[in-house]
């Protein structure tokens, strides 16, 4: 910007500088608020202030950017902070899987407060590394990260103030609900009860064997005549027919061979008789005893 100040008055001069100075120093602050775009993490994440630690960004740089530049800001820095890692190429420093660039330190923070000339470490200090170009200081995106001095040698990269872990912002799960209870399984059903077997039908009883039908009779012996030995009976009968002395059983008309003969059918005819009545005796007695 050029300022034409030749031929005009000394306060019109005056005037103009002052113009031109602010609005140089508007440029600065317009500069100066640079959008964070991501945080950063320190390792090792506790250490000394003789430690030697390193950067790492969560992602890239906007793609316009092609140079980064790290500062150092807290107690006993300058306000605007201290330069710890000057203009640099980004394809320099090696990256990580997720894009993000990986800063070592060339010093520790003990050389930085060296330097800054001061001698006690303490509280809160803030890296920043700013994605820029090679030329123009203006930054195009901003990482930053804290770390805490608890004393003048050990730090952490938490708030030794506040919580040790963020409060976790996930609802809580609910409680299980309780399962329904299993169902009563069905009680066995009663087998049923052995039918009693039928009783064995009586047998029919034992039919009566027929009795034994008298045997025949021996026919009567010869009896002994005392004194002697047998006396037969004679079958001559005097006085027969033909006007003899002497008759005989035939001469009587008396046959002993026909009167055996017939003594015999009668004895089977009435064995015949009484085993047929028994046999229907016994019939009877069977069809009653079925029914």
């Amino acid at each position: 910007m050029s300022i034409k100040l030749a031929n005009r008055p000394t306060a019109v001069r005056v005037g103009a500088l002052i113009a031109a100075c602010g609005a140089v120093g508007m440029f600065a602050a317009t500069a100066a608020h640079a959008e964070v775009v991501g945080s950063m993490e320190v390792t090792p994440a506790t250490g000394s202030d003789a430690s030697g630690m390193s950067l790492t960004t969560s992602k890239a740089c906007p793609e316009q950017a092609t140079n980064l530049i790290v500062s150092v800001k807290g107690a006993g820095f300058p306000a605007e902070g201290q330069n710890v890692v000057s203009n640099s190429p980004l394809s320099t420093y090696t990256t990580t899987a997720g894009g993000g660039i990986v800063v070592p330190l060339t010093q520790t923070m003990r050389d930085y407060a060296n330097t800054a000339g001061f001698t006690t470490l303490q509280g809160r200090y803030d890296f920043t590394l700013t994605c820029r170009t090679a030329f123009n200081g203006t930054s195009l995106g901003d990482f930053t990260a804290p770390i805490w001095f608890t004393s003048n040698t050990a730090y952490r990269d938490t708030d030794p103030n506040g919580p040790s872990t963020p409060p976790s912002s996930s609802t809580p799960t609910q409680t299980a609900s309780p399962s329904d209870t299993a169902s009563p399984t069905d009680t066995a059903s009663p087998t049923d009860t052995a039918s009693p077997t039928d009783t064995a039908s009586p047998t029919d009883s034992v039919s009566p064997t027929d009795t034994a039908l008298p045997t025949d009779t021996a026919l009567p012996t010869e009896t002994a005549i005392p004194g002697g030995g047998s006396q037969g009976i004679s079958t001559d009968v005097s006085g027969g027919a033909s006007g003899g002395g002497k008759g005989s059983l035939a001469a009587t008309g008396a046959d002993a061979a026909a009167l055996g003969a017939t003594a015999a059918a009668l004895v089977a005819a009435g064995t015949f008789v009484v085993r047929r009545a028994r046999r229907r005796a016994l019939l009877d007695f069977t069809d009653n005893a079925g029914h």
